[in-house]
């Protein structure tokens, strides 16, 4: 009989062999299966993103400190023009030249981020105190010139050369000839006034806005000047002679009269303001030998009206042309106080003459 074999502890062979292998390869767990970083990694990229967050937050601190923070110039106010045509960097470059931004490229930056590198406002600017970037760029897309205006008054009866004179005056750099030369030919539809106009304004602008003063103007005579056995231009004629005769506005239609009924009678008007046309001279100024100047305007020698103004008239003077007083004068003078005073016949007006100018 064979005999009993000491019993041996029971073990459990898989668990022996995965956990403490004597040959070959081991089993991997599942909680293995998946590897972590090493910690030094890890702090690696947290000290990375956090340099790049404190660069991030300095750099916008400083772009905030450079939008937010009033550019210093050298004196005010400052006069800067932007010219037609110019370029986002065209402009940049003027700005920074002058000293009106403290960064050409976060400017450049700003205009494209807010789509206004296409609407810049041309014209010339007054910078009056520090302005932030942010305010110098809603200055220059809005057109907020901040400019003192130039008041332009043309005064009734004034012609083409006065009123290139006072353009002149006005704006020195628009010579007073070639300011004529343009206007020459708009004698009694420049209507007398006064204007507003930016400093920088050119002469087009100027004349655009005189003669659509006048376009206006005269429309509300439309209807009168259609009713009229006279011309627009015959109007106008008539009304620059009332400007440049007669003093007090009151007299206009009287004298108005007496023009229809010297043209009615075809006589000469007679009238020292179209000389003046002629010579410059103020009627006192007048001798003998002006009287006989050959010339359409001198309605000494020649009949009827000259061939147009011979200035520009207001409202109360083309009124008085289309609506003259009906009386019997045929002469008239004004004394050295203004006044006129009136005749019907010859003798009458060199009484006239005698008594009130002394001659």
């Amino acid at each position: 009989m064979q005999a009993d074999k000491k019993s041996e502890p029971y073990k459990n062979y898989d668990t022996d062999f995965l956990a403490t292998p004597e040959t070959g390869p081991s089993m991997i767990m599942p909680n293995q299966l998946t590897s972590t970083p090493p910690k030094r990694f890890l702090r690696l990229i947290i000290w990375i993103a956090s340099i790049a967050c404190l660069f991030v937050l300095i750099g916008g601190v400083l772009v905030h400190r450079k939008i937010s923070t009033p550019v210093q110039m050298e004196l005010y106010p400052v006069m800067i023009e932007i010219p037609k045509g110019s370029s986002l960097q065209a402009v940049t470059g003027l700005l920074y030249e002058k000293k009106a931004i403290s960064s050409p490229l976060l400017f450049r930056m700003l205009m494209i981020l807010s789509g206004g590198e296409h609407s810049i406002k041309t014209g010339e600017y007054t910078f009056n105190k520090p302005l932030t970037m942010t305010e110098t760029i809603s200055k220059i897309l809005n057109g907020r010139y901040e400019y003192e205006p130039v008041r332009l008054t043309i005064r009734e009866g004034e012609n083409a050369h006065e009123i290139a004179r006072a353009i002149n005056a006005k704006f020195p750099r628009f010579l007073e000839h070639d300011v004529y030369n343009l206007i020459r030919d708009k004698e009694g539809r420049l209507f007398p006034e006064t204007y507003i106009f930016a400093p920088f304004a050119t002469t087009d602008e100027i004349l655009k806005t005189i003669e659509g003063e006048f376009v206006k103007r005269i429309a509300t005579f439309t209807v009168a000047i259609a009713s009229s056995t006279k011309t627009e231009q015959e109007i106008l004629t008539i009304a620059s002679i009332l400007e440049r005769e007669v003093p007090q506005k009151a007299d206009m239609k009287i004298v108005s009269g007496i023009i229809q009924n010297r043209l009615a009678k075809g006589m000469p008007l007679q009238m020292d303001s179209t000389l003046g046309f002629i010579t410059g001279k103020a009627s006192l100024q007048l001798v003998t030998e002006d009287l006989k100047i050959e010339s359409p305007y001198n309605t000494y020698v020649n009949k009827g009206l000259p061939p147009g103004p011979i200035g520009n008239p207001g409202d109360v003077a083309i009124e008085a042309a289309l609506n003259p007083d009906t009386n019997n004068y045929l002469f008239f003078l004004s004394d050295k106080n203004g006044s006129n005073h009136y005749a019907v016949t010859y003798t009458e007006h060199l009484k006239n003459r005698r008594l009130y100018l002394g001659k």
